[in-house]
């Protein structure tokens, strides 16, 4: 039925765009979306035939505790509009999903504006024939613009006042960044053996930050929730509403709608966006929440956190070496060793280590995602503040001068690709201390 149609056809060539291409989940709604308008021309689409048809969602998919939908399709409205201004800036017709609405809008692409008139020349003007005043004197023809004069000079000095208070502006701006460590100078392109991998040329790297509200879900209700909780919302769902006391059941409702990160992430992120800019990296940044498994078949990846604000981390942790676990008597969480080595501790968890101070331990991981093709860096830590403190050791020269000695293999032998170091970092409450290398591991992909 839509063989003909060049609305149809539109929407194909939409799907197949550079835009589209790492956003499967945003090509199978628009598919969806632009069928039903085509050939059903339905008054309506509602959230739960999207969430059951095209997200997955089981039965009980519930849009008032799940908001999956309307967050898909706000990625997909911002990704419509910068199609048509970009690989569609030539299309007759433009694709819209209306705000309030999931049915499609096909309509003409508006006309461009006339240009406008081009001014008139001064010169012309100036010659325009003058009037004579009672007394013989030429009145010009502009007599009655005298306020013009008075207005112009207001101009400049206000333009003259803008113009200082923005300089001033841009000296204090200066002296702020020139306050910023420059990571520039950290690590030389050279000799790097990790960032050349993560911002290799040509690709997006995405930056995925921790959900913290699932990480607080989780402390609350005393669960560990697994990957599939994340993907479905059922088991978290469940546990809410089972909960007798009413206010505590709205409270946690209320946290687990929130989308919050923390500021420990949002350093590590900081740090990881200028170092990008030394390799020309235009990296995105993703919560935790709405990622997709199927993503990490291709491209390149940094999470931050661990299982607890991260549950992706569970896909590469067969592959990992040292993993979180939490201790069922003292709720507190520890990094289990799997093998252990002469010299190494089966479990490490962090203790005090003086006044307001603490010794904790964080994870960083080089490894394949999963069709091998790409790579995924995971910076994991105990607490916020171990991985922050994991975030500043791998952006630092000393990090990519020890990982290369470390993916040495031996004389003669090819270096590794992959390898999970784990850190000790000495941390206070809410800042980031200095880590150092405790043990290692190269990792063999799986």
């Amino acid at each position: 039925m839509l063989a003909g149609d060049e609305r149809w056809a539109m929407v194909q060539r939409i799907v197949s765009s550079a835009l589209f291409a790492k956003a499967p989940q945003l090509r199978d709604i628009l598919i969806y979306l632009a069928r039903r308008a085509l050939e059903d021309t339905p008054a309506a689409i509602s959230e739960l035939e999207l969430g059951r048809n095209v997200l997955g969602r089981r039965a009980d998919f519930n849009p008032n505790e799940d908001n999956i939908v309307r967050v898909q399709v706000r990625h997909l409205r911002k990704k419509l509009e910068d199609y048509f201004d970009t690989e569609g800036r030539d299309e007759p017709v433009i694709l819209t999903i209306p705000k309030g609405s999931y049915v499609p809008s096909f309509t003409p692409r508006p006309e461009p504006l006339p240009a406008p008139p081009a001014a008139t020349d001064a010169a012309a003007i100036d010659a325009s024939p003058r009037a004579l005043a009672p007394d013989g004197r030429a009145v010009s023809g502009r007599s009655g613009n005298r306020w013009i004069r008075p207005a112009a000079g207001a101009l400049v000095l206000l333009c003259l006042a803008l113009s200082a208070i923005a300089l001033r502006f841009w000296k204090e701006a200066a002296e702020l960044r020139a306050q910023v460590p420059v990571i520039e100078d950290r690590i030389p392109l050279s000799d790097d053996v990790l960032w050349s991998r993560i911002f290799a040329s040509g690709q997006t790297p995405t930056i995925v930050v921790a959900d913290s509200c699932l990480a607080l879900l989780q402390d609350i209700l005393g669960v560990d929730a697994p990957l599939r909780d994340l993907v479905g919302n059922s088991a978290t769902a469940k546990t809410i509403d089972a909960i007798q006391d009413k206010k505590l059941q709205s409270a946690l409702r209320v946290i687990a709608t929130r989308q919050y990160t923390s500021l420990g992430d949002l350093n590590v992120v900081a740090n990881l966006l200028r170092l990008s800019e030394r390799y020309d990296a235009r990296p995105r940044i993703r919560y935790a929440r709405y990622l997709d498994t199927r993503e990490f078949k291709s491209g390149n990846f940094i999470l931050i956190g661990s299982r607890r604000g991260v549950p992706w981390v569970q896909l590469f942790e067969p592959q990992l070496n040292f993993y979180v676990e939490q201790d069922v008597k003292t709720h507190s969480f520890r990094f289990l060793n799997r093998s252990p080595q002469p010299g190494e501790q089966r479990s490490y968890g962090s203790t005090a280590s003086g006044k307001n101070q603490e010794e904790s331990y964080a994870d960083i991981a080089i490894l394949p995602n999963l069709s091998g093709n790409g790579y995924v860096l995971i910076i994991s830590g105990i607490t916020m503040e171990a991985t922050e403190a994991a975030g500043e050791m791998v952006a630092s020269r000393e990090f990519s001068s020890a990982l290369a000695k470390l993916l040495r293999a031996g004389p003669g032998k090819t270096p590794a690709r992959y390898a999970e170091v784990l850190l000790q970092a000495k941390t206070m409450p809410g800042t980031a201390g200095v880590s150092r290398i405790i043990c290692h591991r190269l990792v063999r992909p799986q």
